[in-house]
């Protein structure tokens, strides 16, 4: 028989608002049962199992599933950076923040916001926007009431409960402060006409002048090798599959075995650019 237990009545109303959540050790962090972050769920049957197994747990939510972005900001007493001052800088210079549900943590007494998480790339680094801000989306967790901090004791509260203020979007100005540095793109080499036409000549004389039996072979290896310039963006597949066909006529190659040959050859190229130029 499956034992259940009450839930709390706060768990029980973010679990409603489809929060995935799932309990710790209480007076701690540490999760009740290896996996548990993976397996957070809003499905009261299994929280409530869950109540039962672990009186007393703590309880944390996971901001992917739950669609949530969480920043938790840290009031200086626990923590030696003030969120709390960097946040109203960064509210003074970009705009106000929108009503949202908010957290009192268990620690300092500092607050974790919560907005909607739409998909937006976001930095999940603490520090970020701003030192004594520690932003949490995907699969970061923050601790939700009931709970208790696990180096002061002090209870995590609702500030403003998220079943009054639903998470609002987060605010762009946010968003791009959180926004992951853009990724320079590396300049595709290009290659000029001398040197595609001697990577296209020594492709055809390999074909004409390989040994007696090996002219397919040789006209394989060929197509592969245009081919891996061809995948790196270098050389014109057409262009590349007309010079082996011209090989391999001149090499008297069968049309039907040389177009087959060349196909198989240049797709493997393709299939493996070369690194670069």
């Amino acid at each position: 028989m499956t034992h259940t237990a009450p839930i709390p009545p706060d768990l029980y109303r973010v679990a409603r608002l489809g929060w995935h959540v799932h309990p710790v050790r209480a007076g701690s962090r540490a999760a009740c049962f290896r996996g548990a972050a993976g397996q957070a769920t809003c499905h009261l049957d299994t929280i409530a199992r869950w109540c039962a197994r672990w009186p007393g747990c703590g309880w944390r939510v996971v901001c992917g599933p739950s669609g949530l972005f969480a920043l938790d900001v840290d009031r200086p007493g626990t923590h030696a950076a003030d969120g709390v001052a960097a946040l109203a800088a960064l509210v003074r210079r970009h705009g106000p923040l929108p009503p949202r549900p908010m957290t009192r943590t268990g620690g300092s007494g500092g607050a974790v916001l919560f907005f909607a998480h739409r998909g937006e790339a976001l930095r999940g680094h603490a520090g970020h926007p701003a030192p004594g801000l520690d932003p949490h989306r995907g699969p970061q967790a923050v601790t939700i009431p009931p709970g208790t901090h696990p180096a002061t004791g002090g209870a995590y509260t609702w500030r403003v409960p998220p079943w009054v203020v639903p998470p609002p979007p987060i605010p762009p100005w946010l968003a791009a402060l959180l926004a992951p540095p853009a990724v320079p793109s590396r300049p595709v080499p290009r290659m000029d006409g001398e040197r595609m036409r001697g990577t296209l000549m020594r492709a055809l004389h390999a074909v004409c002048d390989a040994p007696r039996g090996m002219a397919n072979t040789t006209l394989n290896a060929r197509a592969y090798a245009l081919g891996r310039w061809c995948g790196a963006g270098l050389l014109d597949p057409a262009t590349a599959r007309d010079m082996l066909l011209h090989a391999a006529r001149l090499r008297n190659i069968p049309p039907a075995e040389a177009r087959a040959t060349i196909r198989s050859g240049l797709g493997a190229g393709l299939r493996n650019p070369r690194p670069g130029g």
